[in-house]
């Protein structure tokens, strides 16, 4: 079976990254340099636009930004291709894909919870695949498998943690900042290492529970009793 990768992205790339290896895929990028990169450094096939990948593949990925996805599936609406499309972008829910998509294209919502850069080092993200179509649910989990940690539910809610967690670590990288700046430090190489080395790696740390001593004590100053779900 042959899987289409549509966008060669920071995600896209991951993904074929991470499937080269696993099933047949064939690529298409808009951007000839960035497709010829990612060809010569994972292997894969290439296409020469959306119409090929589309006729040559049972299943295409979207990975491309949200406000393209509506003119790519119009654009394969014209074939009349019985195929699978899978959704990739957050901000995309999964009834306006069955509303664009033609009647004789199958959509499916499957989005990450995770950072393509984190995803680079090698974390692998939670990803949240629609319960409906249930047979396509079935195949991109199967097929998602080797991206990271598959679970079935409700993708829609994907935009809310992504912009949650996005909204709340930059206030905490320009709170950094601005502390810094209050106490006389200015030197923009500590700063970006405070935030990157030190606030970064706390928040890993507590996501995976490995907090020291020090650390677990503040959260527990901050959250106050009954609230230590990550900590103990």
């Amino acid at each position: 079976m042959r899987i289409g990768i549509i966008g060669t992205g920071r995600m896209g790339k991951e993904l074929v990254r991470r499937l080269a290896d696993k099933v047949y895929l064939v690529v298409f990028d808009r951007n000839p340099a960035i497709l010829k990169e990612v060809a010569k450094e994972y292997n894969v096939s290439t296409a020469t636009g959306i119409e090929e990948v589309a006729k040559s593949c049972s299943i295409v990925i979207l990975a491309i930004p949200d406000k393209e996805v509506s003119g790519c599936i119009r654009a394969i609406n014209k074939w009349h291709l019985p195929i699978s499309l899978i959704n990739i972008a957050t901000n995309i829910s999964q009834s306006e894909l069955e509303q664009i998509a033609a009647p004789e294209i199958r959509c499916i919502n499957v989005k990450i919870v995770g950072h393509a850069g984190e995803m680079a080092l090698g974390l692998a993200p939670v990803i949240l695949v629609s319960r409906e179509p249930k047979d396509l649910a079935a195949v991109a989990k199967q097929l998602f498998a080797p991206v990271g940690q598959v679970v079935i539910g409700d993708p829609d809610v994907v935009r809310f943690i992504n912009t949650i967690a996005t909204e709340q670590a930059l206030a905490a990288a320009v709170n950094i900042e601005e502390k810094l700046l209050d106490c006389g430090i200015s030197d923009d190489d500590i700063i970006r290492g405070a935030i990157r080395q030190v606030g970064a790696g706390v928040m890993k740390a507590y996501a995976d529970q490995e907090l020291g001593p020090f650390a677990r004590e503040l959260v527990r100053n901050i959250w106050g009793k009954g609230k230590e779900k990550l900590v103990d």
